[in-house]
């Protein structure tokens, strides 16, 4: 299983509303083939370590074939789309296990 681990900073003008749909739109990717788990959210941690990041996601892929096709794909690159205008910045970490 390959874990694909998101974390996004949003800009200053990003509203409450807007974030809310960010996550919201994220879980249309819950449904690309290959993808076993799927979880996305806002930040709530009080301890003060998440350096501006608001929005963190996770996707468990069946195997590294299923994040290599996901990334290029159609359905990836139209979800982010409708959402990338608000990241200030992101990360990304990916690992097997």
């Amino acid at each position: 299983m390959v874990e694909h681990l998101v974390l996004f900073k949003l800009k200053e003008t990003t509203t409450t509303e807007q974030k809310a749909e960010i996550v919201a739109t994220l879980q249309e990717l819950a449904s690309i083939n290959g993808v076993i788990e799927f979880s996305a959210g806002l930040n709530h941690s009080e301890e003060g370590k998440s350096k501006g990041f608001e929005v963190g996601m996770r996707i468990a892929f069946r195997d590294t074939a299923a994040l290599d096709a996901y990334l290029p794909s159609e359905s990836h690159q139209t979800t982010i789309g409708k959402i990338r205008e608000h990241f200030a910045d992101v990360i990304v970490l990916d690992y097997t296990h």
